[in-house]
């Protein structure tokens, strides 16, 4: 699977124990990342509401979709190899990925 920046895929999830390590993520990062193709840069989609979660709403939706009510978690951010995924989910808009970059960068810049 090759995905590209607004997809949605399931991947193995490093932040969770046991038999169930799978989770949606959404990819970020586009073909200027060194390993574009090979490697990726992704946040992770979860049921669970934070206060800094952004909603998966059905409007910025492409194609595909999650089956329960979704939330981007912007400062969980990973970077799966292609062998990883598992799945591919749906795609959503390039402006809610740069809405959710932006949430992202404020994580990493200093205040």
């Amino acid at each position: 699977m090759q995905p590209e920046r607004a997809d949605v895929v399931r991947s193995s999830d490093p932040f969770k124990l046991g038999d169930d390590r799978q989770r949606p993520w959404l990819i970020v990062s586009n073909d200027s990342h060194p390993f574009d193709g090979e490697q990726y840069i992704s946040v992770a989609i979860s049921t669970k509401e934070y206060d800094d979660s952004i909603p998966l709403t059905e409007d910025i939706w492409e194609v595909g979709g999650v089956p329960r009510q979704s939330f981007v978690s912007p400062w969980a951010v990973h970077s799966p190899r292609s062998e990883d995924f598992v799945a591919w989910q749906g795609c959503v808009t390039n402006a809610f990925v740069d809405s959710v970059v932006e949430v992202v960068e404020t994580y990493l810049r200093e205040v």
